[in-house]
């Protein structure tokens, strides 16, 4: 018995990473892959940016052609435009909001001031008497 419910629970752990293997492919990110994400992107975009020399950037887009795209820098600095050719990209996305918006900000303050509440009646309870 106590066999057979230790193979029950070696099957339970192992059967789903058996499953989860083989759902991905592989995809050669040659400057056709790029091409072909980076002209789906909207111009005016802004975008993360790794070369293959390590680099990161965060940059406005500009152009997009066969040959490469044509960036914006953002930084402290102003820059002229850089134009990077896809065999030099290593990662490309577009940058998304962080996250903070006034819904955000308001359900924080709200809490902060739900918890002020709840911690002074807690002492005037405490002091009741």
């Amino acid at each position: 018995m106590q066999r057979f419910i230790t193979l029950f629970v070696l099957m339970g752990m192992l059967a789903p990473s058996i499953a989860l293997a083989e759902q991905g492919t592989v995809v050669d990110r040659t400057p056709g892959y790029w091409y072909a994400y980076a002209e789906k992107l909207p111009i005016g975009s802004t975008v993360r940016l790794r070369t293959t020399d390590g680099r990161r950037h965060t940059a406005v887009l500009a152009l997009v052609d066969r040959d490469g795209i044509t960036v914006e820098l953002k930084s402290r600095i102003p820059e002229p435009a850089r134009r990077i050719q896809y065999d030099q990209i290593q990662q490309l996305e577009l940058k998304t909001a962080n996250g903070a918006s006034m819904a955000k900000a308001a359900a924080v303050g709200a809490a902060i001031g739900a918890g002020t509440f709840i911690g002074l009646l807690a002492l005037l309870a405490a002091n009741w008497d």
